[in-house]
């Protein structure tokens, strides 16, 4: 009890120190102003929303899809005004995208299924017609419970799972938080974390690979194998990448995979409890871009005045998985950043640091671009041996998932910044803008805060909504809010615009090891 009271006083008197030596910092009241008025009465939100998820959706990593985005974004912000507008290169993989995937149920009743392959699974050899077998991975422990498959597989379909447990009734989840959910988040926990329960599943004593028993199943002829995502119902469908890194050089050829919804796949399963066989036919066609080892991001500014060598950045991810199209995750952090500096040039501002955007690609399987940027611009977060630029950086605000209202920021135990992002709240409480919370969240940063930059993440009504129908097939336009991302708009733009404007770098802690 004494220690706990000893922390808890010294993380008062920490704060205490923080906020006594800051002077007040200053609000620039007109500009925000100014920035709402043009954020609420010209907002371009949807209509950028609809060319990115419309037209170029899903732009998963280095497909045609991305590319074409990446063009688009990059005209669009030489039409705002941007400067040194460019398409950013780093090392990447292979490419992959789905052009043409049909699946049905053929007897013993015809039903179009809801399936869609992983990224990087590998295409059909034409249509497909063939049995259904359900051969449980899972309870597969030797390769001598394979030996009653051998010469059974011809052109089957394999279900890989049993069937996916469901919830009976579909819970709507609040799309605002309460002012006392958010006090709680801004709270400061003294003491361990709980971890939440994790969910029991059976437990096999596994002597073969994941891997052996696919190599097995294709060796003997299957066409396919399938599983529903074991997560989400209501046709909704969760769509991630196949096992392992398949966009690697050297990486073994992937397989034909689907991910079927789970109402479509327990039909099956459960017709196939009755001893009923059934038949699908199955058509996937893909395409694999190998032929150069290269993606880019996006990469524009609006070049400041006295203090034009440094810099202030806000940005997200342009890519998306592949089922859906990338509408929550991520055109609408895209389209918030993209507003933003469209405002910021509109009403004519003039920085004193240089404002630069960063719409990043191959986010999804490792953030690969925003940490080829943090190594070729600030230094490596390996060796922490930092490059000249890192001395001259003063914050990057990141956006990932959601078209909510953002109504904290994530200062990540940063206490330095706590009272200088309090005044610049004070203009956005009328609009929600309210709270800062001090723990972390996840890797949002894209990899700043490896190198000891200061990084940050907004904080957003309907997260849990939103992180459900993410990488999914909802992830549609219809799922992006106007006033959400208008709102937001304007938060980015006056975090950035003050960032942009004070006299000083913003504070700085030690780089974050993963």
């Amino acid at each position: 009890m004494r220690a706990r009271c000893i922390c808890v006083i010294g993380l008062f008197m920490m704060f205490t120190l923080v906020f006594s030596a800051h002077p007040q910092e200053k609000v620039y009241w007109d500009v925000v102003e100014k920035i709402m008025e043009e954020a609420f009465e010209n907002s371009h939100v949807m209509e950028n929303s609809s060319w990115l998820c419309d037209v170029f959706g899903p732009r998963n990593a280095k497909s045609s899809s991305f590319r074409a985005a990446a063009q688009w974004a990059k005209k669009r912000l030489e039409e705002y005004g941007l400067s040194n507008a460019t398409l950013d290169p780093f090392e990447f993989g292979t490419g992959w995208e789905n052009e043409y995937t049909s699946v049905h149920m053929m007897s013993p009743r015809y039903m179009p299924i809801i399936a869609y392959p992983p990224m990087w699974s590998a295409g059909t050899k034409g249509k497909v017609r063939g049995p259904v077998v359900y051969i449980n991975f899972d309870a597969i422990t030797s390769e001598k419970d394979l030996d009653q498959y051998r010469g059974k597989l011809k052109n089957t379909i394999i279900f890989t799972r049993p069937k996916q447990e469901m919830i009976p009734h579909l819970s709507t989840l609040p799309e605002t938080y309460t002012e006392d959910e958010l006090d709680e988040m801004a709270e400061i926990h003294v003491g361990p974390k709980v971890s939440p329960k994790k969910r029991n599943r059976p437990h096999y004593e596994k002597k073969v690979s994941k891997r052996q028993i696919i190599d097995f199943i294709f060796a003997e002829g299957a066409a396919v194998i399938a599983s529903p995502d074991g997560r989400e119902s209501y046709g909704t469908v969760v769509v991630n990448e196949v096992d392992g890194k398949p966009w690697e050089k050297d990486a073994p050829p992937p397989p034909t995979e689907l991910v079927i919804a789970a109402e479509h796949y327990n039909r099956i399963m459960r017709i196939l409890e009755k001893g009923i066989p059934v038949e699908m036919e199955v058509e996937i066609k893909v395409a694999f871009h190998s032929d150069d080892q290269v993606d880019y991001s996006v990469i524009a500014e609006i070049p400041g005045t006295d203090l034009a060598d440094e810099v202030v950045m806000l940005g997200g991810h342009l890519d998306a998985n592949s089922a859906g199209t990338g509408a929550m995750d991520n055109a609408a952090a895209v389209v918030i950043a993209m507003e933003a500096v469209r405002i910021l040039k509109k009403i004519g501002v003039k920085p004193r640091r240089t404002i630069r955007v960063a719409f990043w690609g191959v986010h999804e399987l490792g953030t690969f671009g925003s940490r080829s940027y943090v190594r070729k611009h600030f230094g490596d977060p390996e060796t922490q041996q930092y490059k000249p630029e890192h001395a001259k950086f003063s914050a990057y605000y990141n956006m990932d998932i959601g078209p909510g209202k953002i109504r904290g920021i994530y200062i990540k135990g940063n206490e330095g910044v706590r009272p200088i992002f309090t005044e610049w709240m004070k203009p956005l409480k009328s609009l929600g803008m309210t709270h800062i919370i001090t723990e972390s969240i996840g890797s949002e940063d894209d990899g700043f805060r490896a190198v000891g930059l200061p990084g940050f993440h907004f904080l957003q009504d309907r997260k849990e909504l939103d992180d459900r129908l993410a990488h999914t097939n909802m992830d549609v336009y219809e799922r992006l809010i106007p006033e959400g991302l208008m709102q937001s708009s304007v938060v980015m733009a006056t975090f950035v615009y003050h960032t942009a404007m004070r006299d000083e770098l913003l504070p700085r802690i030690a780089p974050i090891q993963r």
